[in-house]
């Protein structure tokens, strides 16, 4: 697929094209890996702009979360993904790279997630940073996203992949665990910042990592 990515990406009129192309090659890679995506919805999708916030336990969770959330929408990813065959094509073009080691860019890229949230768009990311090596049990959440979503007051869905880990946890290990299996998601009710401060950070982020580990419990 990679030459019709790097075509559609290649103009900003055609980034609509391109995610639905992103689409259709999240629901070839379920067939391809015998992973078909299962999604339990709690409530529905609020309209965007909105936030999606969930754990991250595998190198696919990037790719089923195509499966997942309905409309158009942004990653927020680390810079490494920069050098990652096909993902950071994404992130060249499309996708919004965080670099942790440059104050400046990381203030680059949060602007561009702003600007993003403030044409409509949606924004996706990992509040943990990193999958963990104890996954699927979640490390703290970092303040990005919830400082984000209280500043541009829109909501904040929270969604839990609840068994990734048994799919791809680290790819450059060769005996590691891996082997076909189920994509079931969770989709949380979205919850409303449009009333909130910066003082409620903290309780909205133990708020929804409280959410997005209920979904995981029976799997811990």
């Amino acid at each position: 697929m990679y030459p019709f990515f790097l075509a559609l990406l290649s103009r900003k009129e055609w980034f609509g094209a391109a995610f639905r192309l992103k689409v259709w090659w999240s629901r070839a890679f379920q067939l391809l890996l015998f992973c078909p995506v299962r999604v339990e919805k709690k409530a529905a999708f609020p309209k965007p702009p909105y936030i999606v916030v969930s754990n991250h336990s595998s190198y696919l969770d990037t790719v089923f979360m195509y499966s997942v959330v309905p409309d158009y929408f942004l990653f927020i990813g680390k810079s490494e993904l920069l050098k990652w065959p096909l993902f950071g094509l994404f992130f060249r073009k499309q996708d919004i790279p965080v670099h942790r080691e440059s104050s400046r860019k990381a203030y680059d890229a949060l602007k561009k997630a702003y600007e993003a949230l403030d044409k409509g768009e949606c924004i996706a990311m990992y509040p943990e940073g990193t999958i963990p090596a104890h996954a699927p049990k979640m490390k703290a959440f970092k303040n990005g996203a919830f400082k984000m979503a209280v500043d541009q007051k829109v909501p904040i869905v929270p969604i839990t992949f609840q068994q990734n880990y048994k799919i791809m946890l680290e790819p450059s290990n060769l005996f590691e665990y891996s082997l076909p299996h189920a994509v079931r998601t969770v989709v949380h009710a979205p919850i409303d910042t449009k009333d909130m401060t910066d003082s409620d950070i903290p309780n909205l982020r133990k708020s929804v990592f409280s959410q997005i580990e209920s979904g995981l419990e029976s799997n811990l």
